[in-house]
């Protein structure tokens, strides 16, 4: 019996393997990494009926081309890129039945940035300290440790049972994003900031008015996801999934885990606030 698979033909800008991410070994430097919007992650599993932690393929920016060379069920989730199915529209947030020797094209996303691809049994390739994430700075994990590229042969683990449900409702992105301020930092709450080109997955560099910076010695202290720092320009970087463990810039506020996905569908140039909240 011949594995089930599917074969990238086009990669896109970024495409990688992802699960929930790389955790219990941030105190010795490893990045969590996993995918950058948790929720439709999450979401695109279910559809399929897989355990939580299987593998995935993040899209960034769309312009992706795969074929299957099995049967499987698929499911998209996260930004909406006109997917069709050997040139048949298929919906996003839905499951979906893909014959042997489909091909399953995006196009670029309608609105935010990334894109979810989930098969029936998960992407099954090795675990690398506990997970099949993509860690590129570390390059270890998915494939090699980097982004897929054209030709690459994703294998599929063995589906474990019919899904449950097999539509889901997208939620809303919205552009006001909440947060754990600490003291001393009001004057970056009410400002518009607008999302820097050089964002990426380790953190996002946020653009607009300087504030200012406590000048000093500065001490390292551990980092994660969501922490908000004010580096010596003024503008801060809020930390994304692929975030170094330490850092010693001082820390304005924590965004809160359930917002974490909305930066990641946010493209490059879009403006957004921090709305603050009590824990």
């Amino acid at each position: 019996m011949t594995a089930r698979a599917l074969v990238v033909e086009r990669p896109g800008l970024q495409s990688l393997i992802v699960d929930r991410g790389r955790f219990g070994f941030r105190s010795s430097g490893v990045a969590w990494c996993g995918a950058m919007d948790t929720r439709a992650y999450m979401t695109a599993q279910q559809l399929v009926g897989n355990d939580a932690d299987a593998g995935a393929v993040e899209i960034a920016y769309g312009d992706v081309a795969v074929r299957f060379e099995s049967n499987a069920r698929c499911a998209l989730t996260g930004a909406d890129c006109g997917a069709t199915l050997d040139d048949r529209p298929v919906a996003s947030w839905t499951s979906f039945d893909v014959p042997r020797g489909a091909a399953l094209r995006l196009g670029r996303p309608r609105g935010g940035v990334r894109t979810i691809l989930a098969v029936d049994g998960g992407i099954d390739v090795p675990l690398v300290l506990g997970s099949r994430t993509t860690d590129m700075a570390a390059r270890m994990g998915g494939i090699e440790g980097r982004a897929l590229r054209a030709g690459d042969r994703l294998p599929f683990g063995r589906a474990r049972e019919a899904p449950r449900d097999t539509h889901a409702r997208p939620p809303q992105v919205r552009s006001d994003v909440r947060v754990i301020a600490q003291p001393g930092f009001d004057a970056l709450w009410p400002r518009l900031w607008t999302i820097g080109h050089e964002s990426n997955r380790m953190g996002y560099r946020l653009r607009g008015e300087a504030l200012p910076h406590a000048n000093g010695a500065m001490q390292s202290r551990a980092v994660f996801p969501g922490v908000i720092q004010l580096p010596p320009s003024g503008e801060p970087i809020v930390l994304a999934s692929d975030a170094q463990t330490t850092g010693g810039y001082p820390v304005a506020g924590v965004v809160v885990e359930e917002d974490l996905w909305m930066l990641a569908q946010l493209a490059h140039g879009s403006e957004m606030r921090f709305t603050c909240v009590s824990i």
